[in-house]
């Protein structure tokens, strides 16, 4: 009979998103160097604002809001790494996340 050793690892995903990049690029800073982020495709928003709704019709202003997107994932044994990771993100302004946390268990 021979025993399994269990170990298990934490992968962590997060996925991005800012409108401003410079805030966006100080998180690649707080990024171990193994880790690399993979830039994805930048949404734009665009939308008309009508100057007067009254009168002039064709007095229009236009804006479009540029949205910045990331994604990078962890992979650790150590559950404390990632929960400091996590909790360090939240000091960065103007960034969302959304964060996913798995669990792999691998025999060896």
């Amino acid at each position: 009979m021979t025993k399994y050793k269990k170990s298990i690892i934490y992968i962590c995903k997060v996925w991005s998103v800012s409108t401003d990049l410079k805030s966006l690029n100080s998180l690649s800073l707080l990024l171990p160097l193994s880790i690399s982020s993979t830039g994805l495709s930048t949404r734009i928003k665009r939308f008309t604002l009508l100057r007067s709704p009254l009168g002039n019709k064709a007095a229009k202003d236009q804006f479009e809001r540029l949205e910045y997107r990331s994604y990078f994932s962890i992979k650790s044994r150590n559950p404390a790494k990632i929960l400091a990771f996590i909790d360090t993100l939240r000091y960065l302004n103007g960034v969302k996340f959304k964060i996913v946390l798995q669990e792999k268990s691998s025999k060896t």
